[in-house]
């Protein structure tokens, strides 16, 4: 027996057909039988050729098939107008059509320059927080044909997807205009609701704009911000004058005054780097005489007794005196406007400091910390001076102001610290 491969088709038929023309030769009629074994084994080689062709060229065909299907491309609309919604228009291209002949449409849909740098893709399938991939060449776009029909073919079935076109620099949209009212009647109402609220504020509101709107302290871009600082100015003060003698009643100006009632300076007056220690007091305080009585009482009897026995907590009481530290000893500060402006007009002579005393005095500035309170603009604006003055005195106010506030502060620590000694004496 003759050994034959069968590891393909191919082999197969082929040993077939040489099996057949061995027969042939040892039969009696060798001529015939040659001939018809010749035609046998021609016809199975044949076959076998012709199922082999049909195989590949389905193969082909599948791949042609996948090459010429055209993908979804979702293109958005109106990215480059503020007052238009942004929409979607579907184009379907494939691998076929010339790169920039798709980039060109896809430009010219989106009403975007040839030269647009600004273009990527993702597929529908990612997540939207997934950065898109660049769109400038053609191998981006030929990048972005692979990924798509990767994601089509994993997986059991086949998957629907598109590719989506993302603008990477869109413009922010407007809000859109709100409706007007469906009749004149229903808008007539809400107007006389929204006055009937606001009747109670109106003057209030109209003293504030007039008074409060400041381009140097305000918070934000916004023009119709206040300014805190004139505000807590005038709630302080007090002046007849400036009769505001409540805080503006809203939830923004509630939410500052929470926030800045602890602090003892301003923000003006202090600087982000420097940190001042907070200032404690602990004080306990007498609610009658007969408390004052039964301290004198007390001690009386601790001193009649064992000295070496110390008072009861029961009966020891902390008197709280302001310090004579705190205070000067005629009464009058010492930090005057007088004082400063000669300060400074010793340091520079050439901007005569001195000429603006009076000035001064008649818009109520007489001492260091109310001067402290204003800004540059307004010694330009309602005192007189110049840009460059008005920096130099402002600058000069303020780092006295601090560094009275870091005085008093070492005063009141050194307070406390010898009150502390003291006790522990006693207490031995």
């Amino acid at each position: 027996m003759m050994e034959s491969d069968t590891s393909s088709p191919e082999s197969s038929q082929a040993s077939h057909a040489s099996h057949f023309l061995d027969q042939a030769r040892n039969i009696n009629n060798p001529i015939d039988s040659i001939s018809s074994a010749a035609r046998r084994a021609v016809q199975l080689l044949s076959s076998d050729s012709s199922e082999a062709l049909e195989g590949r060229q389905a193969e082909d065909h599948d791949e042609r098939s996948l090459d010429s299907e055209k993908v979804e491309f979702r293109i958005p609309l109106n990215t480059t107008d503020r007052n238009i919604s942004t929409t979607y228009v579907d184009r379907f291209h494939s691998e076929s059509d010339h790169p920039m002949d798709i980039l060109d449409s896809t430009k010219a849909a989106m009403n975007v320059p040839k030269t647009y740098p600004h273009l990527g893709w993702r597929l529908s399938t990612a997540r939207r927080t997934d950065p898109p991939h660049r769109l400038l060449t053609s191998q981006d776009l030929n990048s972005a044909f692979k990924a798509a029909r990767f994601e089509q073919m994993s997986g059991r079935k086949r998957k629907k997807l598109a590719i989506e076109i993302v603008n990477t620099m869109p413009v922010i949209k407007g809000k859109p205009a709100k409706k007007e009212a469906s009749t004149c009647s229903a808008g007539e109402q809400s107007s006389r609701t929204s006055d009937l609220s606001l009747l109670p504020y109106t003057k209030e509101l109209e003293n504030i704009k007039r008074k409060l709107l400041c381009p140097e302290h305000r918070l934000g871009d916004s023009n119709d911000i206040f300014c805190w600082e004139w505000a807590k100015y005038l709630y302080d003060a007090q002046d007849s004058d400036n009769p505001c003698v409540t805080l503006p009643n809203t939830p923004h100006f509630d939410e500052i005054h929470k926030a800045r009632k602890e602090r003892t300076a301003s923000l003006l007056q202090r600087m982000p780097t420097e940190l001042i220690s907070p200032i404690i007091h602990n004080h306990v305080h007498l609610s009658s005489e007969s408390a004052i009585d039964n301290t004198w009482a007390s001690n009386s009897e601790w001193q009649r007794g064992d000295p070496m026995v110390p008072p009861t907590l029961e009966r020891t009481y902390a008197l709280y005196m302001e310090s004579d530290e705190e205070t000067d000893e005629d009464g009058t500060p010492q930090d005057d406007i007088d004082d400063i402006l000669r300060k400074i007009d010793l340091c520079y002579p050439a901007l005569n400091f001195l000429q603006y005393v009076d000035k001064l005095k008649r818009r109520g500035i007489f001492y260091l910390p109310t001067a402290a309170h204003f800004g540059i603009r307004f010694y330009v604006e309602k005192v007189g001076m110049s840009e460059g003055a008005a920096y130099t005195f402002h600058t000069h106010v303020c780092k006295a102001r601090m560094k009275e506030e870091r005085a008093r502060a070492r005063r009141k620590e050194k307070g406390k610290k010898r009150a502390r000694r003291v006790q522990a004496d006693n207490l031995e």
